[in-house]
């Protein structure tokens, strides 16, 4: 499971278990609003599109998103609905996950986070006009120009 912010093409909030229910995608969630809202969600007009996944459509995920944000939903059959998370997933399956023989599911978690962070920190994006996603971050950021840099980071 991973969240990635659509403007800044940085994932936020991810998770790896064995199994992909509602509890592991809430979590990815909750790190996410951790990370970027520590104040909460309900005054920032987020809107986290999903695709129509069994753990995303369930109630419990639903109402959950309600409360913190806008839930939108894909068209059945339609990745390119949800494309900046699906590009991301792709790079990330054919860079590391398919590369990789990992012997335990801490030994993944720990190599995904580091690819993640390199993605995050290290990777210039087209998308982004040629910056990596945390360079794209702090450049938002500082537009936003609605709370100090140091309370959005």
């Amino acid at each position: 499971m991973s969240v990635i912010a659509c403007c800044t093409r940085e994932i936020v909030g991810w998770n790896l278990s064995h199994r992909c229910r509602t509890e592991e995608a809430l979590d990815a969630v909750e790190q996410a609003v951790l990370q970027r809202l520590p104040e909460g969600s309900r005054q920032a007009s987020v809107t986290l599109t999903t695709d129509n996944g069994t753990q995303f459509t369930s109630s419990r995920f639903v109402e959950t998103l309600n409360r913190l944000s806008t839930h939108r939903r894909t068209a059945y059959h339609h990745p390119e609905g949800n494309s900046y998370i699906e590009r991301f997933q792709r790079s990330l399956q054919e860079e590391e996950v398919w590369t990789a023989e990992y012997r335990s599911l801490e030994e993944a978690r720990a190599s995904i986070a580091r690819w993640i962070e390199e993605y995050n920190h290290d990777r210039p994006h087209r998308g982004v006009g040629n910056r990596t996603p945390y360079e794209a971050f702090l450049a938002f950021a500082v537009d936003l120009n609605s709370e100090p840099l140091e309370r959005l980071i």
